[in-house]
């Protein structure tokens, strides 16, 4: 009797949940639905409306009104909605139906705004992947499930990188990029978290060591027994007072009261000089022999200068790099400072928390003890090879996971240095590095291997699978002998690949570039290609190897593409330089910048190269078993 009592009430509850079943189904918007605003709506909210607006009129291909007033089928946005943001953290959102309509509402400077640009991609499928690619299917309507209810903080307040398409308006406020050096957002997107004065290096510039290398030598890093404009002494009551001038300077004339919150580096200048004076050295020994505690005791009383004068939004910035980049004790930065740590030693084959990585455990031990001191940790991360910038860069498999950690271990604001050169050098994947780099830092647990997807087939084309088959294979095989990758590594040490493996990626780009049906498209996958080409140059594989007798004619049209590129460097640093080489036919590529055209060793290399290729066509041999060994490698066997 139980168990038939049982049966009738699961039924009666059944048919009791239809109705609510059937009402959870969704809520459909089409070109007759409005934007609804406050009737005095702020320039966040106008913003947000009309983004809405534009981007749904042409979803529909009908025009969306905003208005003040409805009583349905509307999008409600900021104090118009009755979504609910009180718990919810500054320059986050809540995306909420209500009685089938939807409610819009965010926080902070530009929580309202990202609401807005997550409706178009969430329920839209809108998807910013260049400054020049988005893609927007358009349709009679899009579903919006019933029970929506989204809410979103930020995981970082600050987000940065740089290559190319991340300086776009557009693409930053799509894909979540709000630091300031690469991009001035404007005030009603939110404004940028702003770098005030000077994003790096700043810290001679502040202590104006130049002007006094004459009259106040002390005021200079004594450094291996002489004074050196490279470092301030920081130890120096008068320097810390030249500096906190300086500091106060740059916020009395850049303050804005209403940002989140704004930055001032007072970060070393890129060299070894640190001060060795015997102030210096004894602070450093009593508070664990590293020489952050001097620096951090100099920023500490900036920071206070600044606090007292009434910048409560303003922090100071600090590195924690190479020489600072270990912790001291028995100080603690102060709260309005910001500690950037640098992962410049680090290995990019292998994710930071990887504890079989030397090199990443390192570093992570620094952040550990930098979080238990310090409340407000930066990172300063790197993305691209800054020596051989051509070359393939295979660090894809842990930019995802890098980020996490950051996220994970209480890190508050990353910028992510890659390409910011791209202009001068545009030859391997800067833009789905950018947009892998932006969409992890928007959310560390997005869906990365759909994003990937995504760009892949908007960029590249059709034959996208074949370029992530490639990429693939280079994430598989990254690193040196030992599996490491560091930002410096010459191409024979940033992918270890059988001529077998050549042969099969060489097949994925060949197959690409015919399917591509757009010129824009294939003009894309050439442009990528020149790093797959550059890295088997150097390593004498593939159509370079010492087999081919006609491998110096392949170096040279490597050379002559990256030219026509508009490629002016293709290193850090070194502009033209490559240019300039008169041996590119017999060098290594990644030596081009080496060889100066008045160079002895240039002319040397020319000449033996030249005498090697006139009796290159005699070793017909050596080609026979060129073309053999080529056809095995394109076999299917």
């Amino acid at each position: 009797m139980k168990k038939i009592i049982c049966i009738v009430l699961a039924v009666c509850l059944l048919f009791s949940a239809l109705p609510l079943a059937f009402a959870q189904e969704g809520i459909t918007v089409d070109g007759t639905w409005t934007i609804l605003i406050p009737a005095s709506p702020t320039s966040y909210e106008s913003f947000a409306a009309d983004k809405l607006k534009t981007v749904l009129t042409e979803v529909f291909g009908t025009e969306i009104a905003v208005v003040a007033s409805a009583a349905e089928h509307y999008i409600a946005v900021g104090a118009a909605s009755a979504a609910d943001v009180s718990g919810v953290a500054v320059n986050g959102y809540r995306i909420k139906a209500i009685d089938g309509n939807i409610h819009i509402n965010g926080t902070g400077v530009r929580g309202l705004q990202a609401g807005a640009y997550r409706f178009l991609e969430e329920f839209c499928g809108r998807k910013v992947y260049t400054s020049k690619i988005t893609v927007l299917p358009t349709a009679e309507s899009i579903a919006v499930p019933a029970d929506t209810d989204i809410v979103y903080e930020p995981f970082f307040e600050y987000t940065d990188t740089d290559w190319r398409s991340p300086r776009d308006w557009e693409y930053s406020m799509a894909n979540g990029l709000n630091g300031g050096p690469y991009r001035a957002l404007p005030a009603e997107m939110g404004g940028s978290v702003n770098y005030l004065g000077g994003f790096c290096h700043t810290m001679c510039g502040l202590c104006e060591t130049e002007s006094f290398k004459d009259s106040h030598p002390e005021y200079l890093a004594l450094h291996d027994g002489e004074r050196t404009t490279d470092q301030p002494c920081l130890t120096n009551p008068d320097v810390l007072e030249i500096a906190k001038r300086n500091v106060l300077a740059i916020a009395a004339a850049h303050h804005d009261p209403n940002a989140s919150v704004q930055i001032i580096s007072v970060t070393q200048n890129d060299n070894y000089n640190y001060c060795e004076c015997e102030r210096c050295k004894a602070f450093e020994e009593a508070h664990g022999g590293v020489q952050s505690a001097t620096m951090i005791h100099f920023v500490n009383q900036i920071a206070d200068a600044v606090k007292e004068a009434g910048y409560d939004n303003i922090a100071i910035d600090t590195f924690a790099y190479q020489y600072t980049r270990k912790a001291p004790t028995g100080i603690a930065p102060r709260d309005n400072v910001i500690v950037r740590l640098c992962t410049i030693e680090c290995c990019f084959a292998h994710a930071l928390d990887d504890p079989f990585c030397a090199q990443n455990a390192d570093l992570m031990k620094d952040l550990s003890d930098w979080s238990k001191i310090c409340g407000r940790i930066y990172v300063w991360d790197y993305t691209t090879n800054y020596a051989h910038t051509c070359t393939v860069f295979p660090d894809f498999g842990v930019i995802r996971r890098n980020i996490q950690v950051f996220y994970e271990n209480n890190v508050r604001g990353v910028y992510e240095e890659g390409n910011y050169y791209i202009d001068s050098c545009d030859t391997e994947f800067g833009e789905l590095r950018a947009y892998m780099i932006a969409k992890c830092l928007q959310d560390p647990y997005c869906d990365i291997d759909s994003e990937i997807d995504g760009f892949l087939e908007a960029y590249y084309g059709p034959g996208w699978k074949n370029i992530r088959a490639a990429l693939d294979m280079y994430t598989e095989y990254a690193g040196n002998k030992d599996g490491h990758l560091q930002i410096y590594f010459g191409s024979k040490d940033s992918m270890q690949l059988t001529d077998r493996q050549v042969a099969q990626i060489d097949r994925y780009w060949k197959n690409a570039k015919a399917a591509a049906e757009t010129e824009e498209q294939l003009a894309n996958i050439k442009r990528s290609e020149i790093s797959w080409r550059f890295w088997k140059a150097n390593l004498r594989k593939g159509e370079y190897s010492l087999a081919n007798p006609k491998r110096y004619d392949e170096k040279q049209k490597l050379f002559n593409d990256i030219v026509a590129s508009g490629a002016s460097t293709i290193s850090e640093g070194g502009y033209n330089d490559y240019q300039d080489c008169i041996c590119v036919k017999y060098a290594p590529p990644d030596e081009w910048n080496d060889y100066e055209a008045d160079e002895q060793g240039a002319r040397t290399r020319l000449f033996f190269g030249k005498l090697l290729e006139r009796f290159m066509p005699l070793l017909t041999a050596l080609g026979f078993y060129y073309m053999i060994a080529k056809a095995v490698n394109n076999s299917d066997c």
